[in-house]
């Protein structure tokens, strides 16, 4: 038995174990917001897109550079990908597509694909113009665009995976938003 007699504390006078919880709410983020309306499908009806032109533009081939993926990734010294790249555009393209008529879902999506284009167009591309091996870019597109893009991704309630962040890269490639060579 202690005796707690005369003892002054700003705080807690605790004769054995302290046990607290915290629990802290971080701001919401676009995604999150999004992956609640999602879940919520009295809302998820009647969402309406808010970004649609932005997914749109992702999904059009853009007119500056018009080669196709593999031209591309030859000209980057990834011609070893050619047969991995273009499996992985396909179901890049495929989970656009599942997701068509979901607003909320193609929402998300332009996120991602906003986070990966933005990503290589400000780490990565830099890297290439300065003439960087394909080992540092590669270790770029990892650490800058794919690792951080998985973790935007938080919940992820569509379940996109690390390999699905990469064949939207290539989807990106292939509609000439990215490109593995210098201009």
């Amino acid at each position: 038995m202690t005796t707690q007699i005369a003892n002054q504390a700003t705080r807690d006078i605790i004769g054995r174990d302290r046990i607290e919880q915290h629990i802290y709410n971080s701001a919401p983020t676009p995604l999150s917001r999004l992956y609640q309306i999602l879940r919520d499908d009295d809302k998820s009806g009647k969402y309406t897109s808010q970004i649609a032109d932005q997914l749109m533009h992702y999904c059009a081939i853009r007119s500056a550079d018009v080669r196709g993926l593999e031209e591309k990734l030859n000209a980057g010294n990834r011609g070893d990908l050619l047969i991995e790249a273009a499996e992985l555009k396909e179901r890049a393209a495929k989970l656009i597509m599942r997701w068509q008529t979901s607003p909320v879902t193609q929402d998300i999506i332009t996120h991602v694909l906003a986070k990966i284009h933005g990503e290589f167009m400000l780490a990565v591309r830099p890297a290439i113009e300065a003439g960087a091996e394909r080992q540092t870019v590669d270790e770029l597109i990892r650490t800058k665009v794919v690792a951080p893009t998985s973790d935007m991704l938080g919940d992820n309630d569509l379940g996109i995976t690390i390999i699905d962040i990469v064949g939207l890269l290539f989807y990106l490639g292939g509609n000439c938003h990215i490109r593995w060579d210098k201009c």
